[in-house]
C-alpha cells in the first residue's frame, strides 16, 4: 500500500512536469508554424494527453475487460468536460470563441453520441447484450479520419491569415520538448493508474466502477495539468481545444483501434453513467451558447456536478 501511495505521488510529479513542458513546446511550435493554438490543442495535446487512455483502453481489450476499456473512456470523457475546463476557469474565465461554440463543442457531444448509439444495444435497442464490434469499431476510425481531415483543413486555413511571429528557440529543440512532455505524461499517468488501481482493487470494486473512476481521472490526469497549465499562461483556445480533442480522440481513435483488435462485451455500464457520458459535453454546450465562457461559478457547477456523480457511483458499489 505504501508503495502504491508514492506510486501516485510521483506519477503526479511527472504529469504535472510533462504538461508544463509539453504546453511550452506545443506554444513554440504554433507560433513558429503559424497554426493557431487550438488546432494545436486539437490535434498533438490532444494526441500526447490522450495515451495514456489508449495504453489502459487498449491492453483491457486485449484481456477481455470490455467493461473497464469502455468505461475508462467514458469515465475520462466526463472527467474532461466537468472537471478539467471546471478546473482551468478557477485559474482564469474561459471564453468561448464561435469556432468552439459551433463546431468543436458539438464535435465533442456528437462522439459521446456515436458512442451510446453503437455500443449500448441492450439499453437503446432492447439486445440481448451490448457489444462493441469491429463494425462500430471501423465507424468510429472513419469518423476519427474526418476530424483529422477538418484539422488540417483548420491549419491550412489559419496559416494563411496569422502574422509570423519570431521564435528564437530551434524546431528540434521544440520538437523535443513536446515529445519529452508526452514521455512524462504517459510515464506518470500509467505509474499513477497501476498504483491507483491496485489500491482500489483492495477494496474489491468492479471493472466498469474503476474504469469509470481511478482510471478514469488517472488517466485523464495529463488532460487536467496540460489545460490548467495552458490556461494559467493565458493559452486559452489550447485549453479549450485540449479537452475537445480529448473527448473525440478517446472515442473514435482509442475506441475504434481497440475495437478493431478484439470486440469487446460492455456488461456493467449503468443508465447513469450513459447520462453523464452525454450530459458532461452538454452541460459545456449549454453554459457557451447562454454566456460565451466558463467563469469561476460555472465551473464550480460542472466540478459539483462530478464530484455528486461520484457520490453515487460509490454509493451504487458499496451499496
Amino acid at each position: 500500500m505504501i508503495l502504491d501511495i508514492l506510486g501516485v505521488i510521483l506519477g503526479l510529479v511527472f504529469i504535472l512536469k510533462g504538461a508544463d513542458t509539453m504546453v511550452d513546446g506545443s506554444s513554440s511550435l504554433a507560433r513558429k508554424f503559424r497554426i493557431s493554438e487550438a488546432v494545436i490543442g486539437l490535434t498533438v495535446v490532444a494526441f500526447g494527453t490522450s495515451l495514456p487512455e489508449f495504453v489502459v483502453s487498449f491492453f483491457s481489450a486485449l484481456k477481455g475487460s470490455g467493461d473497464m476499456s469502455v468505461g475508462n473512456i467514458m469515465g475520462s470523457n466526463i472527467f474532461n468536460s466537468l472537471v478539467i475546463l471546471g478546473a482551468s476557469a478557477f485559474v482564469t474565465v474561459v471564453p468561448v470563441g464561435k469556432r468552439a461554440l459551433c463546431i468543436d463543442i458539438p464535435l465533442s457531444f456528437f462522439a459521446a453520441l456515436v458512442c451510446c448509439l453503437l455500443c449500448f444495444d441492450a439499453y437503446l435497442w432492447h439486445a440481448d447484450e451490448s457489444m462493441l464490434t469491429r463494425w462500430d469499431a471501423l465507424i468510429f476510425c472513419c469518423c476519427f479520419a474526418l476530424f483529422m481531415y477538418y484539422n488540417f483543413w483548420l491549419a491550412k486555413r489559419d496559416k494563411a491569415g496569422m502574422k509570423v511571429e519570431e521564435v528564437s528557440e530551434k524546431t528540434s529543440l521544440i520538437l523535443f520538448k513536446i515529445v519529452a512532455g508526452i514521455a512524462m505524461l504517459v510515464f506518470g499517468g500509467n505509474v499513477l493508474v497501476d498504483s491507483a488501481s491496485n489500491i482500489a482493487l483492495e477494496f474489491g470494486v468492479s471493472e466498469a466502477v474503476i474504469g469509470l473512476t481511478i482510471l478514469a481521472g488517472g488517466t485523464s490526469a495529463p488532460e487536467l495539468a496540460t489545460s490548467v497549465v495552458a490556461a494559467r499562461k493565458g493559452s486559452i483556445e489550447m485549453a479549450v481545444g485540449n479537452v475537445v480533442g480529448s473527448n473525440v480522440f478517446n472515442v473514435f481513435f482509442v475506441l475504434g483501434t481497440a475495437g478493431l483488435i478484439r470486440p469487446m462485451l460492455i456488461a456493467d455500464i449503468k443508465p447513469i453513467d450513459i447520462g453523464m457520458f452525454l450530459g458532461g459535453p452538454l452541460l459545456l454546450w449549454l453554459f457557451a451558447l447562454l454566456f460565451r465562457r466558463i467563469n469561476r461559478w460555472m465551473g464550480l457547477i460542472m466540478v459539483l456536478a462530478y464530484v455528486a456523480y461520484l457520490a453515487v457511483l460509490i454509493r451504487m458499489a458499496t451499496a
